[in-house]
């Protein structure tokens, strides 16, 4: 009887010290898979320019061809109508907008 209780006790631990290594196993693949993932964003340098407004451009095909990141690109109108002192969308042809972009470069 008593071998049969240790041999049932041999086996929980190992079974607890194997989903240990499993669980431990699984944590460590995560963050090697993480860490390979992980990619370094460029330094990107802020800048402003002017640009000439031609007849049919809107705000927002300025803001479509000067900010790259399509998820920004209501914040990055906002900051177009905010440096212009702009209360909505409308441009006029023959005008000048200051509009923002980013560059990895010094210049």
């Amino acid at each position: 009887m008593k071998s049969r209780k240790k041999t049932g006790l041999k086996k929980k631990k190992e079974i607890i010290i194997l989903s240990m290594v499993l669980l431990l196993s699984i944590c460590l693949f995560g963050a090697i898979a993480r860490a390979k993932n992980t990619k370094e964003e460029p330094f990107l340098h802020k800048y402003y320019t002017s640009v000439q407004i031609h007849p049919g451009d809107t705000l927002w095909d300025i803001a479509t061809q000067y900010c790259h990141n399509s998820a920004q690109i209501k914040d990055y109108m906002q900051e177009l109508r905010r440096i212009n002192h702009l209360s909505g969308d409308k441009i006029h042809a023959g005008r000048y907008l200051t509009v923002v972009y980013y560059s990895e470069e010094y210049k």
